[in-house]
């Protein structure tokens, strides 16, 4: 396996086409990724080499709570590894007592190795 890399990016074009091949749903406006991963308090890119084939987010509030989102590896590296070396990241950095995340449809297993559990009592505004 490649030597795989954590390292900040610039590359919004590349996170873009991450999420959107994960696939993690429609491919998003450039400048609005920009700003909801500029404004998370936490973000985790990694490369092998200079391909991009992982990424994650987290907002925070650096005291009790913390969401994850966009947690995604590109499908060709998925089952390495990369996709827990994120969540542990995230995980590790927030260092806040309740972390909540959305989790692709069929993916809940994967998160639930980290100690996430479904919540019946959490609810959301959302359009459609």
């Amino acid at each position: 396996m490649p030597m795989m890399d954590i390292q900040p990016t610039t590359d919004i074009d590349g996170v873009s086409r991450l999420l959107e091949l994960a696939p993690l749903g429609k491919k998003r406006d450039r400048k609005l990724l920009e700003t909801a991963f500029r404004n998370s308090a936490l973000r985790v890119f990694v490369y092998d080499g200079p391909v991009l084939v992982g990424a994650g987010r987290a907002l925070s509030d650096g005291v009790w709570r913390a969401a994850i989102y966009d947690v995604a590896v590109l499908p060709q590296y998925q089952g390495r590894g990369i996709g827990s070396m994120i969540m542990k990241h995230l995980i590790g950095s927030a260092k806040v007592d309740v972390i909540m995340m959305y989790a692709a449809p069929g993916k809940s297993e994967f998160y639930e190795r980290f100690g996430f559990r479904k919540m019946t009592t959490a609810m959301a505004i959302m359009p459609n």
